[in-house]
């Protein structure tokens, strides 16, 4: 009688076993088809992120949740003068955001320097050329006080009338070529221009350089970490006296980390 229990204790554990295991193999195909299916869902949701058109109703949505998903901040910007790095301020993420996805749409791709003033700035982005449809909208200032036009800045262009809330331009990027100026020569730009200095300005450009005068009218975005002596190879091309090179300077960018 004991042996016939301790057989029957044995049979129920191998069946157990059998049994879990079972379930264990059973499971096994449903979990991976759920995880693929999460995974399809998430790629056609960034997919539709991508491609759907922006105005000025859906901007700060689609952007913000396209900048989750895409949180990249250096883009390699190339031409045939050499590479520019630029890093992006998270800080900043609307633009930010719209930058990364018009890089990874290859929207600047083909487009050109069109405003290149040396000792100020040089200007890019998709102007007077046609370019992959992406809507039609401008994007809510960003503007902060921490991020200044310095030498090497990255910021959008904008509109002046009709703009009271200074929102930028989606495509039309410039960054900061000028010099460094001398206390005296900061000092008249402010006068000129009615700005009251900071100390964080005052060092900024008489140390390094930058547009004083653009500060607190266009949103600073980014800056460049690497290439600074092909903006200024490209800021020392001859131009026409619209600022547009004799010779095309064409883009190509590339989102790189």
């Amino acid at each position: 009688m004991k042996n016939l229990h301790i057989v029957l204790l044995i049979g129920f554990c191998l069946a157990c076993s059998e049994n879990k295991e079972g379930r264990k193999n059973d499971a096994k195909p449903e979990e991976n088809k759920a995880i693929k299916k999460q995974a399809e869902q998430a790629e056609r949701k960034e997919v539709n992120l991508q491609e759907v058109l922006l105005d000025n109703q859906n901007v700060v949505e689609v952007l913000t949740k396209y900048g989750e998903q895409n949180p990249e901040t250096v883009v390699l910007i190339s031409t045939r003068l050499g590479d520019i790095k630029v890093k992006l301020y998270k800080e900043t993420p609307l633009h930010r955001a719209n930058f990364i996805r018009l890089a990874k749409k290859k929207y600047f791709d083909g487009t050109v320097f069109h405003r290149v003033i040396k000792d100020f700035i040089v200007q890019g982005g998709g102007f007077d050329t046609p370019r992959p449809s992406v809507g039609k909208y401008t994007i809510p200032s960003e503007i902060r006080p921490e991020f200044i036009h310095k030498r090497g800045a990255l910021a959008m262009a904008r509109e002046y009338e009709n703009n009271p809330e200074k929102r930028s331009a989606f495509h039309d990027f410039y960054i900061v070529q000028t010099q460094k100026m001398t206390l005296p020569e900061l000092q008249a730009s402010a006068k000129e221009h009615k700005i009251k200095l900071t100390p964080l300005q005052i060092n900024t450009y008489t140390t390094l350089g930058g547009a004083p005068h653009l500060d607190n009218q266009h949103t600073v975005f980014g800056e460049v970490i690497a290439g600074m002596d092909v903006v200024d190879k490209i800021a020392a091309v001859k131009t026409d006296k619209g600022g547009w090179p004799i010779e095309d300077i064409v883009i190509k960018m590339i989102v790189i980390e």
